[in-house]
């Protein structure tokens, strides 16, 4: 497990769903090897009332293992739906799948279950399954993100778009945006630029807002000049002095350019002095500034090196 950045509410019937799934499927656990790949077309079917997707076309192994996983969302649905009407008539569990990508030997299937126990409104939750058709192996947001590079850059790209979004009038919780569940389990699906990260109601935003996704573009994925060879974060060592000046970018940091002006959460406004180009984006991260001789130097948290700066304000 990678960091569980805060949970505001837990599904109880989630992890039913999940327990139940795991008990009545099997994942074989050897490879299933394919020369080749041929194009793979998905249809909507329905058991008992849950639809779900099978696929056509493709490698025959690698398809018949992906649709077993499919369908047993369905029969998972099937059982918790008879459940819940023993408990009373007028519950229910729904099923509704969609196929969010299929290009280049990935597949994103994306179910939206929704649950009636009584009370005020129906308990929505999402469930991703991401595969290589290929060979019918399941990928993970673990798989995605791999190296402790990329896991930075997830949750820093992460805060930042759901910074954008609350910024555009999504409700969402203040303490989320630097304080939301994620790990290697994580639902996301593809899309042509990168991943798309799905927030259940109420994990990052009120149940008003419905799912919250986020997009993280390949390119913010698997930047790499904040790294060291090992691709362990670089931490800046600065010298601490009575001069030293410890806050935060007061808003969207981009990165170093010559002219710019820092605004920090201090009040202080600091202006870039010497000729250095690096971007990055980051939203209101931490910045070190101290004193070396008679001039002033600003490291920002993820970025490799320092800037010369002067005090505007």
């Amino acid at each position: 497990m990678w960091i569980c950045r805060g949970e505001r509410m837990k599904f109880n019937l989630k992890r039913c769903f999940i327990i139940i799934l795991s008990i009545i499927m099997f994942f074989p656990s050897h490879y299933v090897d394919a020369a080749s790949t041929a194009s793979v077309k998905t249809k909507v079917l329905n058991y008992k009332g849950q639809k779900y997707i099978q696929l056509t076309g493709g490698n025959k192994k690698a398809t018949d293992k992906i649709n077993k996983i499919l369908k047993t969302h369905a029969l998972t649905a099937v059982q918790l739906d008879t459940e819940l009407k023993k408990q009373s008539k007028q519950n229910f569990y729904k099923t509704s799948p969609s196929t969010k990508f299929n290009k280049n030997e990935r597949l994103s299937i994306v179910y939206t279950d929704s649950a009636f126990m009584g009370g005020v409104h129906e308990i929505y939750s999402t469930f991703t399954y991401n595969f290589n058709l290929s060979n019918g192996n399941v990928i993970t947001l673990g798989d995605v993100a791999k190296s402790t590079a990329q896991i930075s850059n997830l949750v820093v790209s992460i805060s930042a778009g759901l910074s954008i979004q609350k910024r555009a009038g999504i409700e969402i919780y203040d303490e989320s945006i630097d304080n939301y569940p994620i790990g290697p389990d994580s639902t996301f699906f593809f899309y042509d630029g990168g991943i798309v990260v799905r927030f259940s109601p109420y994990e990052v935003a009120p149940f008003s807002e419905g799912f919250i996704d986020v997009k993280v573009p390949y390119t913010a994925l698997n930047a790499t000049p904040f790294t060291s060879s090992n691709n362990t974060p670089l931490v800046p060592t600065v010298p601490v002095t009575s001069d030293t000046i410890e806050t935060k970018i007061d808003d969207d940091f981009e990165g170093y350019e010559e002219g710019n002006l820092y605004e920090l959460a201090n009040g202080q406004i600091w202006k870039q002095v010497d000729y250095k180009y690096s971007y990055r984006y980051s939203y209101r991260p931490d910045v070190i500034i101290y004193r070396d001789g008679s001039r002033y130097y600003m490291k920002v948290d993820g970025m490799t090196d320092k800037v010369q700066v002067e005090r505007i304000k």
